[in-house]
């Protein structure tokens, strides 16, 4: 299709102007605040009173995504840990029922994604993710009860039901509340707070061997029910006091405030529904970057279900370890990824480069893999378990799935769909470690490196298409094609498609 042609049929919007007036102007003064349009250059001058705003919009909002996302991995995880505390010996499981159980996590947390859509669009964040986490924590805390597989398979897809609705609300929260500029930072923070959860997971973990035997408890038993008490605690914080849109009274927003909040609301392109917008749904499905987001994340979840629960088991039998050994090696790969998501994240901000990144991040993923396959047994197998993490592309995979996409419903749906697979790919990566395979588990590992392989290409092909639609919306803008829109982003709720003037960040 030619350009005219595709301009005769596409919708053609305008959100953001080419000056937009700060606070200080709303109010009487002549300062202006001028920055380009989202079809130029990135370049961006934050007024002082804006400023002001984000850092408050830091201090109060970002303790809680980390705490909500740093309780959900540790609970999660806490399986891994526990493989070393007596779990066997307390249960009679068998490795294979060690590895259902952890994937039956990923049963219950599909099952409840279809609810969870519309519980997002009808309920406050707040409330929501406070009402899970209370009931996420109780479900842990019973965890400690389990004497048989099938107690702790049941209790276990209960946790993966009442957690699968945080870590979308977590992202919508974020998409909601900061510019999309800002955004690839702050969702570093999602698998930044799961690697230092690993780090800390080890450290806590180690503490509770200490507590073994006490009051006839086994060390993983105590585990489940003090994580349990203090997960169901928070949630009551969060209910209460979690700003969950752009204009909650948290913030304490003034006057001047407000109009630049309006602003960012239009500049993120998402303001929070309540409504299913179907044609937003009808859109996505023909995407083809739908799918490419749908396989990136069972690809990369493939590698982390099979690693995050296996680490623990891995390092004692190549290592050679005693349990407290193996718990504590766990805590130096989980600051290496703390340090490669950040590098990731600040090079994606630093170059305004998401696709490249994401494959480099594959690069020493795999270079991971091949360590686990080739190096001998012993202590330098640790080189594979800390270099085998997916937390570096997946920040960009975050990054990418939320600023690339405009409307409320069609960026929930992506989420949703992507969690789908993320589900399926935890579910199917323990299982792919057999125990005939241990202690290399080379089947598995070689269908691992496959699937980063692949994922690596998708990165190219995202990257490819988004380069391609911001060449024709900047030749559209050239040849003065674009109409300006009078309405506000609020009313419109537009798409990534029907505005044209919306800018991809390939």
């Amino acid at each position: 299709m030619s350009i005219d042609e595709r301009a005769d049929v596409t919708p053609q919007y305008s959100v953001l102007d080419e000056t937009v007036v700060d606070s200080t102007t709303a109010l009487g003064s002549s300062n202006t605040s001028t920055r380009k349009t989202v079809l130029e250059t990135d370049e961006f001058e934050y007024s002082p009173e804006e400023k002001k705003l984000l850092r408050r919009i830091n201090y109060i909002t970002t303790p809680f995504i980390f705490i909500i996302v740093f309780l959900q991995y540790l609970d999660k995880i806490t399986l891994n840990y526990s493989a070393v505390m007596n779990l066997f010996e307390d249960t009679d499981l068998t490795e294979n029922e060690f590895g259902l159980s952890g994937a039956l996590y990923y049963i219950g947390f599909l099952v409840f994604l279809l609810p969870n859509q519309y519980f997002m669009h009808r309920f406050p964040l707040s409330k929501y993710m406070g009402v899970l986490l209370v009931l996420w924590g109780a479900t842990l805390g019973c965890t400690a009860l389990v004497n048989n597989f099938a107690q702790l398979a049941a209790l276990r897809c209960l946790l993966g039901f009442f957690e699968s609705g945080a870590t979308p609300s977590i992202l919508m929260l974020i998409a909601l509340i900061y510019r999309r500029r800002e955004q690839s930072m702050i969702f570093s923070i999602v698998p930044s707070t799961m690697a230092f959860g690993g780090a800390m997971g080890g450290l806590i973990g180690y503490g509770f061997l200490n507590m073994d035997g006490i009051s006839g408890l086994s060390a993983w038993r105590w585990y489940m029910i003090i994580l349990g008490c203090a997960t169901s605690l928070i949630g009551v914080v969060v209910f209460i006091f979690l700003p969950d849109r752009a204009q909650s009274r948290w913030f304490r927003l003034t006057p001047a405030q407000r109009i630049i909040v309006q602003e960012r609301e239009q500049d993120s392109a998402i303001v929070q529904q309540k409504t299913i917008n179907f044609e937003h749904i009808k859109e996505s499905v023909k995407e083809s970057r739908l799918y490419c987001y749908i396989l990136i994340a069972f690809l990369l979840n493939l590698v982390n279900g099979a690693i995050s629960l296996y680490s623990t088991l891995i390092i004692k039998t190549l290592g050679h370890f005693s349990d407290a050994q193996s718990i504590l090696f766990s805590i130096p790969g989980s600051i290496i990824a703390i340090i490669l998501i950040s590098l990731a994240a600040y090079l994606s901000k630093r170059f305004q480069e998401n696709g490249y990144i994401g494959v480099l991040g594959c690069v020493i993923t795999i270079v991971g893999l091949l360590f686990l396959i080739v190096l001998p047994e012993g202590g330098a197998i640790l080189a594979g378990i800390f270099l085998s993490i997916i937390g570096q592309q997946y920040t960009i995979f975050l990054s990418m799935s939320s600023v690339n996409i405009a409307g409320y419903t069609k960026k929930s749906f992506y989420i949703g769909t992507a969690t789908i697979t993320y589900c399926i790919g935890n579910f199917i990566g323990p299982i792919l470690l057999q125990e005939s395979f241990a202690p290399r588990y080379i089947p598995a590992l070689i269908i691992m490196i496959a699937a980063v392989a692949l994922t690596a290409l998708l990165f190219l092909f995202l990257r490819w298409s988004y380069k391609r639609e911001n060449r024709y919306r900047q030749q559209l803008k050239s040849e003065n094609k674009l109409l300006e829109a009078t309405e506000s982003v609020e009313d419109d709720d537009l798409t990534d498609k029907q505005n044209l003037h919306f800018v991809y960040q390939p």
